[in-house]
């Protein structure tokens, strides 16, 4: 295709801004999801969790993904999904619990999940999460080349105090990770030449919450899904693009400020 047909404009005259993410998979790892709570009423949400299982012979833990019951054991995994619902509403999203009631987990317990998300070949994987954990980086790495290799676009929220600190798994080039700001809907921006190049909208968002109930939110973690929506567009208008080119679309696509 000539470089004009694939120009944000030109795809924005083709109807991404009317995309709904049609066809696409999306995985949520978090704290649940409310699969009961309004906001997702008439959709199907699949969901797992992280399960630690202690091995008989030696009492090491085992760490297996199980079906889960539907719920949310803080609120987070709510927002995050009911966020995507509302942008990408034709995009199937599901869920695998891994944070707790303290939104804390163990590295193991994301890599479980994430490896969940690559084996049923979901098209975009949201994170609103970080670890700085540097134990556990070649895992990370792994995880993440897993996710290009097997062409699953892996989104993550940065650090809300310090959007230039390491964190995993948003700190990998190919991983589309994001800061938050005061921005209209599905406006982006970017910051060229930083690991964490975006800027999205998570600042006083009304979100979706456990309990059926819903809280204005801030921060990065509500800033990722904004960016898994886009992903999940741009999938549904170019289903043929691999995840550099849906991330070289939304870096086209941003304003840069810096």
């Amino acid at each position: 295709m000539a470089l004009e047909q694939d120009s944000p404009q030109h795809l924005k005259r083709e109807g991404l801004s009317h995309a709904t993410g049609k066809g696409t998979r999306i995985l949520v790892i978090d704290s649940g999801v409310e699969v009961s709570h309004p906001e997702f009423a008439g959709r199907k949400i699949n969901t797992w969790k992280v399960q630690n299982n202690e091995h008989p012979a030696d009492g090491q833990d085992i760490i297996s993904v199980e079906p889960d019951d539907g719920i949310d054991v803080f609120g987070h995994g709510t927002a995050v999904a009911g966020i995507i619902a509302q942008y990408a509403p034709d995009a199937s999203v599901d869920s695998v619990r891994a944070l707790g009631g303290d939104l804390r987990c163990t590295s193991d317990q994301i890599l479980a999940a994430l490896n969940r998300g690559f084996e049923k070949q979901y098209d975009v994987i949201n994170c609103s999460f970080g670890s700085a954990n540097q134990e556990f980086l070649p895992d990370y790495y792994r995880a993440v080349n897993s996710s290009f290799c097997r062409n699953s676009i892996l989104v993550a929220a940065s650090n809300n105090m310090d959007y230039l600190q390491i964190e995993y798994p948003g700190s990998f080039p190919s991983v589309l990770s994001t800061d938050f700001g005061l921005l209209e809907k599905l406006r982006l921006q970017r910051r060229a030449g930083k690991l964490v190049e975006f800027v999205a909208c998570g600042e006083d968002l009304r979100c979706a919450w456990k309990g059926g109930e819903y809280r204005v939110n801030t921060g990065s973690s509500f800033a990722a899904p904004h960016i898994a929506a886009l992903a999940a567009r741009i999938r549904q208008m170019r289903p043929q693009w691999n995840a550099c080119q849906v991330k070289t679309f939304l870096y086209l696509m941003a304003e840069n400020v810096e």
